[in-house]
């Protein structure tokens, strides 16, 4: 092949057949959000051993009381607030509270686990959105595996300013099993 000929179809390949730049994601429309039978609450210490340093205690502290009925609206109502939030690699400290909840459903009988997300408000985090995980392993008080919490935060231009994922050292977060 010839150096024309391998630069034609370079420059193809690099700005596509309409002869303007390709993106790397087109916008898509999102799978439809609706909720099951969801009903969750309680409030938790969760420790990191991992996410201690000189500066950070590693832990943060979750409180939540939501649920979401598709028989009613269909929108999840409720509060979460994450507080004492004391993380290294976190740029926000502090506390995150939940202003909206967008999505949330859950599964599993044994060790029901909820899924969330909406937008949030942050220190340092204009148009904060969050996810949030909480799988109950055990039950109040009772001996085994303890409640896991897992959350991401992004600010607006989706960088990631806080995330955590770990057991529950003090407390209880119950959510409603379901069949799904």
């Amino acid at each position: 092949m010839n150096m024309k000929r391998a630069f034609a179809a370079g420059a193809v390949c690099v700005l596509g057949f309409g002869g303007s730049a390709l993106l790397a994601q087109q916008p898509q429309i999102p799978t439809l959000q609706v909720c099951n039978k969801t009903v969750a609450g309680g409030s938790a210490l969760v420790k990191i051993a991992k996410r201690q340093d000189g500066l950070h205690s590693g832990s943060f502290k979750i409180s939540l009381d939501l649920s979401c009925d598709p028989a009613g609206t269909g929108y999840p109502t409720g509060s979460v607030q994450i507080t004492g939030l004391s993380m290294s690699d976190s740029i926000v400290q502090g506390a995150i509270t939940a202003i909206s909840l967008e999505q949330v459903t859950t599964t599993g009988k044994h060790t029901p686990t909820l899924y969330l997300n909406g937008r949030c408000k942050a220190a340092g985090a204009p148009g904060c959105r969050f996810w949030l995980l909480v799988a109950d392993n055990k039950p109040a008080g009772g001996s085994g595996t303890p409640d896991i919490v897992s959350f991401l935060v992004f600010d607006a231009t989706g960088k990631r300013v806080a995330y955590g994922t770990g057991p529950v050292a003090d407390g209880d977060l119950q959510v409603t099993a379901t069949a799904n």
